[in-house]
């Protein structure tokens, strides 16, 4: 029994410090931030089948459904603890972690009721079949981030060719009521085309999420842009991994005539890397790139592709 406690309380240790580390350290500067939170999402399921689990043992002795509600409510209570604490400690509030907190909770306490207490063999079946399509479920979002972030390290130095549906967790519409899809017009290479609707909101276009990357060696940035409408100027915001939210004298932003139809924008490198005033903008760490209309622009439509780096 002295056995059992001992690695009981090892166990729970444990798993508190695991999630103390997934609750409460800070994400923001990581290269690849959405991905890192799907992670964290998925992760608040796993801790919580362990740990609502561990609560259970505690209490066991005294009857199995008095284990059951208690384990159930000092899981929520430490979910809700959690969200609360989170914003200061420079992580957000999600209502997603809590979700995934309570879903682990409930496969945890069903399996338990499932598992102890039905003879029928059916039944476990069943639970074993739903809780691992639920995991998978669960997983998902994480997987396909990190297999994003897969197919653009392989793909380097193209940056948006456009050919995997991957590509649509790397180039996001960014501003309200933006919207992007493939197409296959205007395509320059491959057979699809990114077009992207802006609106007259603020800084509306695209962003790509770079993740770090390492222009070094590269002497342009060339962008294959098609204009379905009047001409207009094209915004490209560059930030690299120094700060989460560099000033606009601490990152490059370049302004560029885009006409009718056709237009290849070359970019020199050198130009991106003076951008900032103070400083040389990091090359090697390149986290994201906008493409973005000003406010005083009308809505527009364009189709980017072959967006690639050039030696």
């Amino acid at each position: 029994m002295a056995v059992f406690k001992q690695t009981y309380l090892m166990a729970v240790f444990v798993m508190l410090a695991l999630f103390a580390l997934l609750a409460f350290v800070p994400f923001g500067s990581s290269a690849n931030p959405v991905a890192v939170m799907k992670t964290m999402d998925a992760g608040h399921a796993f801790a919580f089948i362990l740990l609502s689990g561990l609560f259970y043992l505690a209490v066991e002795p005294y009857g199995e459904w008095r284990a059951i509600v208690f384990s159930m409510v000092i899981s929520v209570l430490l979910i809700v603890a959690v969200e609360l604490v989170q914003p200061y400690v420079g992580r957000t509030a999600s209502f997603a972690d809590v979700q995934m907190g309570l879903l682990g909770v409930f496969l945890a306490l069903s399996g338990i009721i499932v598992w102890r207490r039905q003879s029928r063999q059916l039944f476990k079946v069943v639970h074993l079949l739903l809780l691992v399509l639920t995991l998978v479920w669960v997983v998902q979002p994480a997987l396909s981030e990190w297999r994003a972030v897969w197919l653009r390290d392989q793909q380097f130095p193209v940056l948006g060719g456009f050919e995997s549906d991957l590509e649509k967790r790397l180039w996001k519409a960014h501003g309200i009521g933006t919207s992007t899809s493939f197409s296959g017009k205007h395509v320059v290479v491959g057979s699809k085309s990114l077009k992207t609707k802006t609106t007259d909101s603020t800084w509306s276009g695209v962003r790509y999420s770079a993740g770090d990357q390492d222009w070094r060696g590269y002497q342009f940035l060339n962008i294959e842009l098609y204009n379905a409408g009047k001409p207009f100027k094209l915004n490209i915001r560059i930030d690299d991994g120094v700060s989460n939210s560099p000033d606009y004298g601490d990152r490059y932003d370049g302004q560029y005539q885009v006409n009718v139809g056709a237009n290849t924008l070359l970019i020199p490198l050198a130009d991106v890397a003076s951008g900032p005033k103070s400083r040389l903008l990091d090359l090697g760490k390149v986290r994201k790139m906008i493409l973005f209309l000003s406010r005083k622009e009308m809505r527009r439509e364009f189709y980017l592709d072959d967006i690639r780096l050039i030696p």
